[in-house]
């Protein structure tokens, strides 16, 4: 194909220019630079323009069907007429008269996209029409071709259209002579000395003559059989090479392939700078809602070691209110209640299956006076507590407002000024549900109930053994006399203590249970405390995630998506830059 590598680079050139095109039009540029762009990919399909001159039946319609690979002849692409035809692409043949002489020819061969071709219909029929020839057509052409026939390369008219082409013009011109099959090779050596001769004499200049038989050039693209051997003998190879160097070195081309790569590098340039500077102020976004995140983070860290000290003063409260609880159980554990009338006989059964008997109850009253208690002396300071909150809140909503104006918040709304009363309300109840269920959790009524049962179990031998040891005191003193009784009541009394001992051990037993339990029960107060501290503060600063979380989102896609664009830009750049190379390395 003639000058395939330049048509190459002019494509891969072209498609970075739409692919530069649409990252503009996503990139919102602005209606100018998509325009240049646009502009720059349509003028780089500027057609090379071949102007053929040669007298009627030199073989011009088969020098181009060879030259193009295409039959037009068949096509009816070269009418016989005595127009000037200008043919150019288009999607169905038609044709439309420019002047009385010049006809516009519009054709569906996919060469035409890329050269439009000026044809005449013969120097020797339109001598009058020389003149519009060579001003419109030749100064705007990439190449004029003269076709002469090998046969008769002498006619008068070509000779004469010549003449009339400008000297500045004529760096474009070649001579092809036609049907050089139809001479020997030596007198193809003689007709061309001679052409040369005369060329240098008339216009003191050499042109590029180059014998071809057009028949054998097409035949060798058209046909199966031996190809290479029509083509070497057609001598159609140098000729091509000859206006393939034409096409592909052409100066003003190359300059328009730089041209369009050196404003595409300007605009990009500007597109990148003013993306950078959004990406910049992405990142900056981004990196304002992660510091407030981080912020929330540490508030909720500060705020939980300001509120830390409350929670130590109340476990040592609890612990003096439960030295004061066991100060109250002594009366309920005490040798009294053991020995104490009971409102039934049937007591064991109802006290063993039942809590809420009377020292349960009493065990239950333990559970009620400890919350009281504990509530009475750490009240103020959870108010206190739920007082930090509310200002460490605030702050912190303070903070959010003032760094998130403009971008979080509209700009004209204002800071809050006064914290929710809500969330003292809500803390204290939480933490006054916590410490109520903590101590229920005790069930301190379960604790002693047994023990003083047991007591009591014990205490009911006392009675039955006084009757048995006064029937034997007596006895031994009848029949022993005073030394009888003495040892009677002795081993009665030994008895009874050891029934009072016993019922004391139960007793002393429930007291340690119950005092063991409390002191335990210190360490998980603390931990249920700091747990529900911690809830409680992490929900009070979490209502902030509402807004944070959706805006980090947001802002995290926005930067990705800025970093997305400034790397295909950076590709485009790149692109462009070993294009430019690619060109220039080419061009020298």
């Amino acid at each position: 194909m003639i000058g395939e590598t330049y048509f190459q680079l002019r494509s891969r050139l072209d498609a970075r220019l739409r692919v530069l095109g649409t990252v503009l039009r996503e990139l919102n540029a602005d209606p100018e630079s998509q325009a240049i762009v646009a502009n720059l990919s349509a003028s780089l399909h500027e057609p090379f323009v071949f102007v053929i001159v040669g007298e009627v039946n030199v073989g011009k319609s088969t020098f181009l069907n060879a030259l193009f690979g295409q039959d037009f002849s068949q096509t009816g692409v070269m009418p016989t007429t005595d127009k000037i035809l200008f043919f150019k692409y288009g999607s169905e043949y038609c044709t439309a008269p420019i002047t009385s002489t010049l006809e516009e020819v519009q054709v569906p061969v996919p060469f035409l996209r890329d050269f439009h071709i000026v044809d005449t219909p013969g120097t020797n029929s339109i001598e009058n029409e020389h003149q519009e020839i060579t001003e419109r057509f030749v100064p705007i052409s990439d190449l004029v071709i003269f076709v002469f026939s090998a046969m008769n390369p002498w006619g008068a008219s070509a000779w004469q259209f010549l003449d009339k082409v400008h000297r500045h013009w004529m760096r474009n011109v070649l001579f092809v002579l036609q049907q050089s099959d139809l001479r020997t090779p030596e007198e193809m050596n003689v007709i061309l000395d001679y052409m040369k001769q005369l060329v240098r004499q008339r216009y003191g200049r050499d042109f590029p003559i180059y014998p071809v038989s057009a028949k054998k050039a097409y035949l060798a693209r058209s046909s199966g059989i031996d190809r290479e051997t029509l083509m070497r003998e057609s001598g159609f190879q140098p000729l091509e090479s000859h206006i393939t160097e034409i096409v592909e070195r052409n100066a003003s081309r190359i300059q328009k392939l730089l041209g369009s790569i050196q404003l595409s590098r300007q605009l990009l340039a500007s597109v990148h700078e003013r993306i950078s500077a959004h990406a910049s102020q992405a990142r900056r976004a981004a990196e304002v809602v992660r510091e407030m995140s981080t912020e929330r983070e540490l508030q909720v860290d500060r705020t939980l070691k300001k509120i830390l000290p409350a929670l130590d003063a109340t476990r040592r409260d609890y612990q003096e209110s439960c030295m004061h609880i066991a100060m109250l159980a002594e009366e309920a554990l005490s040798t009294r209640q053991a020995f104490g009338k009971r409102d039934s006989d049937d007591e064991d059964s109802s006290s063993s299956s039942d809590p809420q008997s009377s020292s349960g109850n009493r065990a239950q009253t333990l559970d009620h006076r400890l919350f009281q208690h504990l509530q009475h002396r750490t009240g103020d300071r959870w108010r206190q507590v739920g007082i930090i909150l509310e200002e460490d809140c605030l702050q912190y909503d303070r903070f959010l407002h003032t760094q998130g104006r403009g971008s979080l918040f509209p700009p004209d709304e204002k800071p809050p000024t006064e914290a929710d009363p809500e969330i003292r309300r809500i803390f204290s109840v939480h933490i006054d549900s916590t410490i109520r269920r903590f101590v229920l959790s005790l069930k301190l009524d379960e604790t002693i109930a047994p023990g003083l049962l047991a007591a009591r179990r014990r205490a009911r031998w006392v009675p039955w053994l006084t009757v048995p040891t006064i029937l034997g005191t007596a006895l031994a003193g009848y029949f022993e006399g005073l030394a009888g009784a003495g040892i009677a009541i002795a081993v009665g009394l030994l008895v009874l203590g050891i029934a009072f001992f016993i019922t004391q051990l139960a007793l002393h037993h429930a007291r340690h249970t119950l005092i063991s339990k409390l002191e335990h029960s210190a360490r998980d107060l603390h931990e249920m405390l700091a747990a529900q501290m911690r809830v409680d503060v992490e929900a009070l600063f979490g209502r902030f995630l509402e807004i944070l979380d959706p805006a980090r989102e947001v802002a995290f896609e926005h930067e990705q998506q800025m970093l997305t664009q400034i790397q295909r830009l950076d590709q485009l750049i790149d692109e462009f830059e070993s294009m430019d190379r690619e060109i220039r390395a080419f061009a020298n």
